[in-house]
């Protein structure tokens, strides 16, 4: 057993153990830190696969600025008592079926769509650069439109905030 075959099945561990403990768990503040974990993880087994690119995005967005958002609006919600904030709904069974549902839709989406593995050779050595200039020459369009969609919707909820008074 090679190195990087330990690291994968540490990082895969990394990455499942804190998503079992966040949907297992009624503190919303613990299942967010939990969901840190789980995308360091995530970007550690995005180095092993050398997407580099990957990794760095997944710290900076994700565990960087998803969650952070996310527990600061945890945090500045107002609440009526004193008390934590925790989830009261859960429907364990009925979450498991759909998971099943949706694992075995996937898998067999994978299966039957005929993509191969890459070879190292025919990656990119400067992943980033090929990643700019891509988005600046054939995909242009869609990340301007995507850009605009953003723009709309951060337009949109500081209106909906303002006009419900909560600014």
């Amino acid at each position: 057993m090679e190195i990087a075959e330990i690291l994968f099945a540490f990082f895969t561990i990394m990455v499942v153990l804190p998503v079992i403990f966040l949907i297992f768990t009624r503190n919303i503040i613990r299942a967010a830190f939990a969901l840190v974990i789980a995308f360091l993880g995530l970007a550690a087994i995005y180095v092993l696969l050398n997407a580099e690119l990957m990794a760095v995005v997944q710290i900076l967005i994700y565990a960087g600025g998803v969650v952070v958002l996310l527990i600061f609006g945890i945090m500045l919600t107002k609440r009526m008592n004193q008390e934590g904030v925790f989830s009261g709904h859960r429907n364990t069974l009925l979450g498991g079926l759909i998971f099943l549902v949706v694992l075995g839709f996937l898998m067999a989406l994978i299966t039957s769509s005929g993509l191969t593995w890459a070879s190292q050779e025919s990656l990119p050595s400067d992943q980033v650069r090929t990643v700019g200039i891509m988005f600046l020459t054939d995909y242009l369009l869609g990340f301007e439109i995507i850009a605009f969609l953003l723009l709309v919707a951060l337009v949109g909820s500081a209106y909906l905030a303002k006009k419900s008074g909560n600014i």
